[in-house]
C-alpha cells in the first residue's frame, strides 16, 4: 500500500481567484463581475475545501507559536487543499496564494507548519519570532537549496533556533524561507528553501461565504443541472422505489438535496453502525424531522438506540478479529453491509434505486465510480452517484447555496464524518478525538492497548497509529525502523482451534473479500507457515511484519503471524482460497514429520526437517503432497467442523 506517497488525479481540478472581487472561483468566470480569474496553482488531486472554524483556530495557534503573528487570518476566507502525506497534509490558500502547508507529525502527536515564499513575504514585515536578517550579498548567484553561510547572517545566530523550524529570511527587498537543520558536524545551520521578490500583501476586502457563493453561482447551477439530468434520465427508465443514503456527512447531504428536487416524496436510509459520532446521530434525526423526511434508521446488531458507549457487537468482534485496519475492514461488513442488506431485502423485495454521495476524490478505491452501478452483493439495488465528480468545496458551497446547514462536526475541524474510530481516519483526527470526545477516545484506546499487549506490541504501535494497517506502507515501516518499533503482531499461544470470518463486498471497497482470524497451536515458527503456503501459489514473505502474501491464478491472500487472514477474489474463489490457506496453516502446525508428502511429490519440491519446506521453483501446486498426509487429513476435518458451526463456508 503506497497511499501515503502517491497521489491521483481523478479529473481536472482547477481553482481561480477573482482579483477584482477578491474571491475564490471554482471556474474561470466570476458570476459577480463577470471577469476572468487568475489560476491558483494547487497540487493534485485538488479536492479543495473550506477551512473550518476549528481549522482556523489551529492555524492561528501555529502562526502565533512560530512567528508571533496571526492577526492577518482574522475574518478572511481560507481554503485547504489536501495533498499526499503520511497523515494530514494541507496546502493553506489565502487570497489566492499558497502561504503554508499544515501537517501532522505522528511521532510528536502535534501539527506543524511549513512556510511557503508567499507566506514569508506576508510575514517579513510583521513576524516577531523566527525571522532571520541576511546580508544583500546572499542574492548573488543561485541560492535555492543551499546552506546559509554564517557570515551572511546579521541576526540571530542559527544556534539560537530550533531544529526543523521554518524561518523567514529577510534579504533586502527579498523574502525567503529557510529550514533549520543539523549538519554532519553537529552544528546548526539554515538551508534555503526558496526566495521571492514578490511583495505579497492582503487586500483590504475580506471576502464572505455569501459573496463566495454568489461569485460561483453560475458554476453551482451547472453542477446541479448536470446532476439532476442524470438522476431524471435514469429514473425515467425505472419504476423502482427511490431512496437516498444519508450518513449525516456533507456528500450525502448534497445528494439528498438533489434527490428532493427530483422527487417530492423520498425515503432516507441512515445506517447507524453504533460507532457514529453522537452529534451525527442527533443531526440526522433532527434534519429529517425538520425537513419532514421519512427516515429509516438501520441499526447494526447489538447497538443501542441512543448510540451509547455500551460494549456492543463491534467490540465483541474486536476480541476475535483484532482492530479493523485500512486493509482489513471487517467492520464494514458486520456494521454496514450486513444490516443494510437485510433491510433492503425486507423493505424493497423487488429492488430499489439508491442515490449516494460517493465522490471520486475521496480515495483510490472510489476514483473509478460510475454514474450508475449495480450492487453486486445486493443485486436488486441500483446506485446513482450524481456528485461523483464534485470537489469538497463544490459540495459545501452547494449546501449553503441551498440554505442548508451541514453536520456541525465539520466546524470542529473533522475532515470526514463517519465512524469515530474508523482506521481510514487520519491519526491527526484520533488526536483531535482525545480533546473533542475524551470518553470515546478512552474507550477505543483501552481496547487497542489490550489487543497490543496480547500481541506483544508496545504502546507506540497504538499511539502512532500503526494499528491502522495490516500491511504497513513503506513510510510507516521506515518510521518503525528508525525508532526501533517491532511491527510483528504475534498473538496469544492457544491450544484451541477456532475460525472467525466475515465476508462480502464492503461499502468501503470494490471487491469481494473475506477477513478471518484463525486461532491454532503455535508448534512451529510463522516462517515455516509462510514457506509452506507457497504450495498454493507465489508467495512474498515479510519477516519484520510477520506477514505473507499468496498470489494465485484466482485470487490473493495475506496471512499474518497473529492468525489474521485476508482474502480478495471472486466469491466462490475466495471461499476456496480461505479453505486452502486455513488447512495449510493447520497442516504445518500439526505436522508429524512422517515425510509422506516427500514421497508423494514427483517434483522433489518438498522436504521435511523441523517443518515443511517448499522449493518454489519446483513446486507446481498440484496438491499431491497432501495425499495420505495425517496432518492434512486432520486439518481438512477441522475445517469441515468449523464450517458446520457457521464460521466457514
Amino acid at each position: 500500500m503506497r497511499e501515503f506517497s502517491r497521489t491521483f488525479s481523478p479529473g481536472t481540478s482547477e481553482l481561480f481567484w477573482c482579483e477584482k472581487c477578491m474571491l475564490p472561483l471554482l471556474s474561470a468566470n466570476c458570476s459577480i463581475c463577470n471577469s476572468i480569474g487568475s489560476r491558483v496553482p494547487i497540487s493534485p488531486p485538488g479536492d479543495v475545501r473550506l477551512c473550518s472554524r476549528g481549522g482556523r483556530e489551529l492555524l492561528r495557534e501555529l502562526f502565533e507559536e512560530n512567528y508571533g503573528y496571526a492577526h492577518f487570518l482574522d475574518g478572511r476566507m481560507i481554503l485547504l487543499n489536501k495533498i499526499a502525506g503520511i497523515d494530514r497534509r494541507d496546502q493553506v490558500i489565502l487570497d489566492g496564494s499558497h502561504i503554508a502547508t499544515v501537517w501532522f507529525d505522528i511521532t510528536a502527536s502535534c501539527h506543524k507548519l511549513d512556510l511557503e515564499t508567499a507566506g514569508a513575504s506576508l510575514l517579513s514585515g510583521h513576524a516577531k519570532k523566527n525571522i532571520v536578517v541576511c546580508h544583500d550579498s546572499l542574492l548573488k548567484g543561485h541560492i535555492k537549496g543551499k546552506w546559509l553561510a554564517r557570515d551572511l547572517i546579521i541576526s540571530p545566530s542559527a544556534d539560537d533556533l530550533n531544529e526543523g523550524e521554518n524561518v523567514v529570511l529577510k534579504i533586502g527587498k527579498f523574502a525567503g524561507v529557510g529550514v533549520v537543520r543539523q549538519r554532519a558536524d553537529g552544528s546548526k545551520s539554515i538551508r534555503i528553501k526558496d526566495v521571492t521578490q514578490r511583495d505579497f500583501q492582503l487586500g483590504d476586502h475580506k471576502s464572505t461565504l455569501q459573496e463566495t457563493i454568489l461569485a460561483n453561482e453560475s458554476h453551482l447551477k451547472g453542477l446541479e443541472k448536470t446532476a439532476l439530468g442524470e438522476i431524471k434520465d435514469y429514473l425515467s427508465r425505472s419504476r423502482l422505489p427511490v431512496n437516498v443514503s444519508f450518513s449525516g456527512g456533507k456528500d450525502s447531504l448534497a445528494s439528498l438535496i438533489l434527490g428532493r428536487k427530483v422527487l417530492t416524496r423520498i425515503e432516507v436510509l441512515f445506517i447507524n453502525t453504533g460507532l457514529e459520532f453522537p452529534e451525527t446521530v442527533e443531526y440526522v434525526r433532527e434534519f429529517c424531522r425538520s425537513q419532514k423526511l421519512r427516515l429509516h434508521e438501520i441499526k447494526a446488531d447489538g447497538n443501542s438506540s441512543e448510540n451509547s458507549l455500551a460494549e456492543g457487537s463491534f467490540f465483541a468482534n474486536v476480541q476475535n478479529f483484532g482492530p479493523p485496519a485500512k486493509d482489513f475492514r471487517w467492520c464494514c461488513k458486520t456494521n454496514k453491509l450486513g444490516p443494510m442488506t437485510s433491510f433492503l431485502e425486507q423493505q424493497y423485495p423487488k429492488g430499489c434505486v439508491t442515490i449516494e454521495g460517493r465522490r471520486i476524490y475521496e480515495s483510490f478505491n472510489r476514483s473509478t465510480i460510475k454514474a450508475v452501478e449495480r450492487n453486486p452483493y445486493v443485486p436488486t439495488q441500483t446506485t446513482l452517484a450524481p456528485i461523483r465528480n464534485w470537489r469538497a468545496l463544490e459540495v459545501m458551497l452547494y449546501i449553503y447555496w441551498n440554505k442548508m446547514e451541514p453536520n456541525p462536526l465539520y466546524e470542529e475541524d473533522f475532515e470526514r464524518i463517519g465512524c469515530w474510530l474508523c482506521p481510514a481516519s487520519l491519526q491527526s483526527e484520533f488526536a483531535h478525538l482525545k480533546k473533542s470526545h475524551p470518553k470515546l477516545h478512552s474507550q477505543w484506546t483501552r481496547h487497542l492497548r489490550a489487543w497490543a499487549e496480547a500481541n506483544h506490541l508496545e504502546d507506540r504501535y497504538i499511539d502512532w497509529g500503526f494499528w491502522r494497517w495490516k500491511r504497513h506502507p513503506p513510510k510507516m515501516i521506515e518510521i518503525a525502523a528508525d525508532n526501533k518499533i517491532d511491527l510483528q503482531a504475534r498473538g496469544r499461544e492457544s491450544k484451541e482451534i477456532a475460525l472467525h470470518a466475515v465476508r462480502g463486498r464492503s461499502p468501503c471497497g470494490l471487491e469481494y473479500s473475506i477477513e478471518a482470524t484463525l486461532t491454532a497451536p503455535q508448534n512451529h515458527p510463522f516462517q515455516g507457515v509462510a514457506g509452506a503456503l507457497s504450495m498454493l501459489g507465489q508467495v512474498k514473505y515479510a519477516e519484520d511484519l510477520g506477514a505473507v502474501v499468496i498470489k494465485t491464478d484466482y485470487g490473493r491472500a495475506t496471512a499474518f503471524a497473529n492468525g489474521h487472514i485476508m482474502i480478495t477474489a471472486g466469491k466462490s474463489e475466495a471461499e476456496e482460497l480461505l479453505r486452502r490457506v486455513s488447512e495449510t496453516i493447520l497442516r504445518v502446525q500439526m505436522c508429524t514429520r512422517c515425510r509422506i508428502c516427500m514421497k508423494n511429490c514427483d517434483q522433489g519440491a518438498i522436504t521435511v526437517n523441523d517443518t515443511i519446506t517448499i522449493d518454489e521453483e519446483r513446486c507446481n501446486h498440484c496438491g499431491k503432497c497432501a495425499e495420505g498426509c495425517i496432518a492434512a487429513d486432520q486439518a481438512a476435518k477441522i475445517f469441515r467442523r468449523l464450517s458446520k458451526k457457521g464460521a466457514a463456508p
